[in-house]
């Protein structure tokens, strides 16, 4: 009877989904996910195309972003996954996913079947009642890179290519 007892609760108690993995965070080439690993925000990912193979995907875990990495891709599309995070989205559950194949026009991909990325994206945040938008400016930034570092460490390795330079 205990048995029984306990069967009939756990059907009527909300269905706790578990938080992705790392491994189970979507790869999909071309695309932008917004996931989470757990319910805070320094569980939340970014998973985009690498700089110099499109065909390839990098998770990103946004809390460690310095400052200067927010006028880049990574940067604003782990600006787009956090607004889309506070708003209430189930990022742990399912992952909200676009794809960025002529990015800001309406329409699919017609492979995965996800939406296609727009520049604005409404949210409804049920605990406050607040509508805003999402903004994903992939179209204005480029993919940091090791080419784009204009550290003075950087500079010290070229020094010498400058001085072979012939006058």
């Amino acid at each position: 009877m205990a048995l029984l007892h306990r069967m009939a609760l756990a059907l009527l108690l909300p269905l706790q989904v578990a938080a992705m993995t790392f491994n189970e965070l979507p790869r999909i080439p071309q695309h932008l996910c917004c996931a989470s690993v757990g319910s805070r925000r320094e569980d939340v990912r970014a998973i985009l195309p690498e700089a110099f193979n499109h065909s390839a995907v990098r998770v990103v875990e946004c809390m460690k972003l310095q400052n200067s990495d927010f006028v880049y891709r990574v940067g604003t599309a782990c600006s787009y996954c956090e607004c889309l995070w506070e708003d209430g989205a189930d990022l742990e559950g399912t992952a909200e996913c676009c794809s960025l194949t002529n990015f800001g026009t309406p329409g699919y991909n017609q492979i995965t079947g996800y939406t296609t990325c727009q520049k604005y994206k409404q949210t409804y945040n049920l605990k406050t009642g607040i509508v805003r938008s999402c903004e994903l400016r992939y179209d204005m930034y480029s993919f940091k890179s090791a080419a784009c570092d204009r550290s003075p460490v950087a500079l010290l390795f070229l020094l010498p290519l400058l001085a072979l330079r012939p006058t």
